[in-house]
């Protein structure tokens, strides 16, 4: 099982209240349901509503963090700062962030200028459907099952550079190979048949 990171795209984030003059609370969503995303060419993802169902029951701590960053926990479902609920459009998030620290006051500035470009979470894959039609060449995945560690609050998210994106660029090339060998096989076959 390996660490996936996927950003979000049409993400919501917006600063709800500032509770005292120490905390401003956040909120937004860090996955969207049902909503294909192309992570590259010819390979899409979307995640299902019940993907999320059983890593949030089980009640293990999840957190909020800047930028994928585990050296900058922002919130934390354990400290209760962080609260995630799933609803019809995604998985939401109210995050209480302390503005006494540093990176978190500069968050809660980024999301009041509108440079933060939306949310990102952090998983492992527990369950998937992987479909590929040969015809168009397209893979498209549907995550059904995942465990959460984070949920990641950026200014530029990407996710090229990720561990999933290699390992299933690779599975890609390997599928479209036998594609290519399959065609020539069936070719050869028709050829063989007018003989």
């Amino acid at each position: 099982m390996s660490l996936e990171k996927r950003k979000v795209s049409n993400y919501e984030i917006r600063e709800v209240k500032k509770d005292d003059k120490d905390t401003v609370e956040v909120e937004g969503y860090i996955a969207k349901f049902n909503s294909k995303t192309e992570l590259f060419e010819g390979y899409f993802e979307s995640i299902d509503r019940a993907a999320f169902d059983d890593t949030l029951a089980d009640g293990h701590n999840i957190f909020l963090l800047y930028h994928h960053d585990w050296a900058k926990p922002l919130a934390s479902t354990k400290t209760s700062q962080l609260e995630l609920c799933t609803d019809n459009i995604g998985l939401r998030f109210k995050a209480t962030i302390n503005i006494n620290v540093s990176y978190g006051r500069d968050v809660v500035e980024l999301v009041r200028n509108g440079l933060i470009q939306g949310c990102s979470f952090g998983f492992s894959c527990l369950e998937e459907d992987l479909n590929y039609d040969y015809e168009n060449d397209i893979f498209t995945r549907v995550v059904k099952k995942v465990e959460l560690y984070e949920g990641s609050i950026l200014c530029n998210p990407a996710y090229e550079d990720t561990e999933v994106f290699t390992r299933e660029k690779g599975l890609i090339s390997e599928e479209r190979k036998k594609s290519l060998e399959l065609k020539e096989l069936k070719l050869d076959y028709e050829l063989y048949k007018l003989i």
